[in-house]
């Protein structure tokens, strides 16, 4: 009791005077963060290319490989500010003199700080203050790098501390591998809702009409097609996929009515040219339906993108006819709907039975905003509701996102903690449920893929 009234009153005097408190510098966020960066993390969402095509290789004076220029073109920063193009020659120090002045307006951006911690702890140089010569041994050093697998493995495995990662496969989404050994599946359905004739699938690797003639399998009838769905998502789960996801909020609003049958049935079969507006809406909203009550029935948790994609009609609110009808399917509700945060904790308090929250991709979006909805969230539902994701295209992204998201974590409960909201053994232990503990108690399947507990250096091989 002496020890809190005396920390109390050192924090009232600090207020009173105008000072202001970094948590960073207290003993208390440094024991969380050791925590943190402990556990080995389940990450819930990523976007890792097989190797031979990852994302953002280039042409260079050395051969094909990743590159300095790899690494921010291929990452979030695009999204708001532009990147110089590699250039026709591949010789870095053409695009260099360019290029260092891309960073100029965007310092404070999250979408350029998560890549930070990657320079400095996997390369030794701070990007901050990066020199011409130092730039040009790190592109040096990346290319060289990514000329092995390895690479792979030592970033995500071991720098990065992920045991498993789920691998949402945008590339091939009617593919049922992951690649990776420590990959996990994820059936893509977001294709799925354009069923309504062949024509709308101009790239043939995401059509379920191929999967249909490959697996022998009818298309004459709705019914039919409804059944090309439910053999696609059994065929998954059989090997080895654990949850469903849809990025649809990209293309349309998550206002998906209660459409009958009959209606999906007068849609079928026809083309683009042939329908409104609005029954193409119908036939996209009857599929989601019907694809919820398959993710009940074949106990697939529906991972649903929220927030930050076309804004119009993105808020999650906009699910809750969905959910509220459906109680046995299991909702996560990506990127904690940001910007609608509050509302999204507001929906797991009122149907928090069948609803979870993924923080991925937020800090990396906003780092002041994710830490405020942990401790928003912390204080409106259950902390085995809550998981993370880093929502990256290569290993330095995936490296940068985990340690932003470890360190936002951290700072959010090391807050409560200092205020005396919170004990510490308790932060600790909600911490560990964000990164890694929500994820094996909604997906007990992942249990028998652990392989970190074992010693292992590496996961083991499919």
């Amino acid at each position: 009791m002496k020890f809190f009234c005396t920390v109390l009153f050192a924090f009232l005097a600090m207020v009173c005077s105008g000072e202001s408190i970094d948590v960073k510098k207290t003993d208390t966020f440094r024991r969380i963060k050791s925590h943190l960066d402990s556990v080995p993390a389940i990450d819930t969402h990523d976007h890792l290319k097989p190797f031979a095509i990852l994302q953002g290789s280039v042409r260079t004076a050395e051969g094909v490989g990743m590159n300095l220029y790899s690494i921010w073109s291929s990452s979030y920063f695009t999204w708001i500010q532009p990147v110089t193009r590699w250039p026709e020659s591949g010789r870095f120090d053409d695009w260099w003199p360019k290029a260092k002045n891309d960073f100029s307006n965007a310092r404070a951006t999250s979408f350029y700080r998560y890549q930070l911690s990657a320079f400095t702890d996997l390369y030794g140089v701070d990007f901050e203050t990066i020199t011409d010569e130092q730039a040009r041994d790190v592109n040096r050093r990346i290319f060289a790098n990514y000329q092995n697998e390895d690479w792979i493995y030592k970033v995500v495995t071991e720098r990065a501390n992920i045991e498993l990662m789920f691998n949402d496969p945008y590339w091939d989404r009617l593919g049922h591998t992951s690649y990776y050994p420590f990959g996990v599946a994820v059936l893509n359905v977001t294709r799925l809702l354009r069923g309504f004739h062949p024509s709308e699938y101009a790239a043939e690797v995401d059509s379920p009409f191929r999967y249909a003639r490959e697996a022998k399998l009818p298309t004459a009838t709705l019914d039919d097609y409804l059944g090309v769905i439910e053999h696609w998502l059994k065929a998954g789960r059989a090997a080895g996929a654990v949850c469903l996801k849809t990025t649809t909020a990209y293309e349309r609003t998550l206002q998906f009515d209660r459409v009958p049958k009959e209606r999906a049935a007068r849609v079928y079969g026809r083309p683009k040219s042939q329908l409104s507006d609005v029954e193409i809406k119908e036939f996209e909203d009857f599929i989601v339906w019907h694809i919820t009550e398959l993710s009940a029935k074949l106990e697939l948790p529906f991972q649903i993108h929220t927030g930050h994609a076309r804004i119009q009609g993105s808020n999650p609110m906009n699910l809750l006819d969905l959910i509220a009808a459906n109680p046995r399917t299991k909702f996560i509700l990506f990127h904690g709907g940001y910007p609608w945060v509050g509302e999204t904790g507001a929906i797991m308090q009122r149907y928090g039975k069948n609803v979870w929250i993924d923080s991925v991709w937020l800090p990396t979006i906003s780092y002041s905003m994710a830490k405020r909805a942990y401790q928003e969230w912390f204080e409106v539902m259950p902390s085995n509701h809550l998981m993370w994701g880093a929502d990256a295209h290569h290993v330095e992204g995936i490296y940068g996102a985990t340690e932003f998201t470890r360190r936002c974590l951290a700072e959010a409960l090391a807050e409560k903690v200092e205020r005396g909201e919170l004990r510490e053994e308790h932060a600790l232990r909600m911490g560990q449920q964000v990164l890694r503990d929500s994820a094996l108690e909604l997906f007990p399947q992942l249990k028998d893929r652990l392989w970190k507990h074992k010693g292992a250096l590496q996961p083991p091989s499919k």
